[in-house]
């Protein structure tokens, strides 16, 4: 019988693989309530496991392979991958299990004859466990033993130079913090869980404990979300009785913080091109105490269905997501450098279309999850040089968030520094 977190991993890694979800949905999603609270770890860890360290693996597997390593079919490589990976970090499975569960597997979902090909290689790499040659992984090239692509590797190796950028690769491999936010604000007294709070963002707190069942964290209205994405809106300061247009607003959790902030006389006006997402926001924003909203449906690269002027527009622009690596690993193998030059375009058109509701003297906030000069810094320079009624104002809002931001006014949290995501945030007012 093949066990069922093992039958689980397979069944996310492979639609992770195809695409089709990101590892921290697929790690909350209803396919996990089908396994037990130790279950749940293990999936959890096996799954970011095998996608973080993914070249490794492959290094390793592919000089094992009596196949050229590219022509293998994609659910014989995650097969290999997951497996080799708890041989090679974990020591709560016998070899003898895993492989047995990698051929079960593969007689249930592979062609004829798969199986063979993964017993033969599993029960090699179990006999002569290669990874503990040290120098074998040593002498392997650099974008390896970091585990990243070798186009991403040599961007930060140019741009850090070599030894910061292994630091920072490294760094994306380990977990990252639990983070959670308070729907209601009670001090933290109820949280069932230790929690500390946050010394940057207000109504952050990073969880130090596990909590023993899942369903704890329903019995309070708490959302997990990461400390650099709860900064965002507090980067616009007092916003008390503005109105705000959160214009790509989907999934919601910074949205909730805005109508947090703007208080009761205030108004928050969320959009999303997309219906199925947009779902979402109105579901975030059920435990908002204060300020009254609106969700709507509508393209952010578009014109506005309205013709009123806010306080303030925020643009949590689409992006790469490169900077949110240590939670969504699959992203560095999905990425590809040729789509920079697309994605650009997209996030300043919208930025130009947006900037058009914003009222003279208003705020023009924009940010993405993403470490990426393409997205961040080159995206608001071509902006500012065709906008000129638009000029950098560095936040100073929160208390501290002068340690985060550059001599150009321009907001970085680098996940190398600390354990949050990597975010890039520009702040910009109307003059006229």
């Amino acid at each position: 019988m093949i066990a069922p977190a093992r039958e689980i991993v397979c069944a996310i890694l492979g639609k992770i693989e195809n695409g089709r979800i990101f590892s921290d949905n697929a790690l909350n999603s209803e396919i996990m309530e089908t396994v037990d609270l130790r279950d749940r770890h293990l999936v959890t860890e096996i799954v970011y496991g095998t996608l973080r360290w993914r070249s490794r693996l492959d290094y390793l597997i592919a000089a094992a392979s009596s196949r050229p390593w590219a022509e293998v079919e994609t659910g014989a490589r995650t097969l290999l991958r997951m497996s080799l990976y708890q041989m090679w970090h974990m020591d709560r499975i016998p070899d003898h299990a895993l492989v047995n569960d990698a051929v079960e597997l593969a007689k249930r979902n592979l062609r004829l004859g798969v199986d063979r090909y993964l017993n033969g290689i599993l029960r090699h790499l179990a006999r002569t466990r290669p990874w503990q040659e040290h120098a074998r992984i040593q002498s392997a090239p650099k974008w390896i033993q970091v585990s990243l692509p070798r186009w991403l590797w040599k961007r930060w190796a140019n741009r850090y130079g070599e030894s910061a950028a292994e630091a920072f690769a490294l760094s994306l491999n380990s977990p990252p913090r639990h983070v959670l936010r308070l729907a209601l604000d009670d001090g933290g007294a109820n949280i069932p869980f230790e929690a500390q709070p946050s010394d940057l963002v207000p109504g952050a707190w990073v969880q130090v404990s596990r909590p023993e069942e899942k369903k704890d964290d329903r019995t309070l209205t708490v959302v997990y979300q990461d400390e650099a994405s709860q900064l965002i809106p507090h980067l616009l300061g007092d916003i008390r009785g503005w109105t705000v247009w959160d214009a790509c607003a989907a999934p919601g959790g910074k949205t909730a913080i805005l109508c947090d902030k703007i208080a009761e006389s205030g108004m928050v006006v969320a959009s999303d091109s997309s219906g199925k997402r947009i779902l979402k926001v109105r579901d975030a924003l059920l435990g908002c105490r204060t300020g009254k909203s609106g969700i709507i449906v509508a393209d952010a690269r578009l014109p506005a269905p309205f013709r009123r002027r806010f306080d303030a527009v925020m643009v949590d622009a689409p992006c790469s997501g490169l900077g949110t690596l240590r939670r969504n690993p699959e992203i560095k193998w999905r990425f590809q450098r040729a789509d920079f030059p697309l994605l650009q375009e997209k996030q300043l058109n919208i930025l130009r279309c947006v900037s058009e509701n914003v009222r003279s003297g208003g705020a023009l906030l924009y940010c993405t999850c993403s470490t990426e000069p393409e997205e961040n810094e080159q995206v608001v320079e071509r902006f500012l040089s065709g906008n000129p009624d638009f000029h950098i104002v560095p936040p100073v809002s929160p208390k501290g968030i002068a340690a985060w931001t550059g001599s150009d006014g321009m907001v970085r949290t680098f996940p190398g520094d600390r354990l949050w995501d990597g975010f890039f945030a520009a702040l910009m007012v109307r003059c006229r």
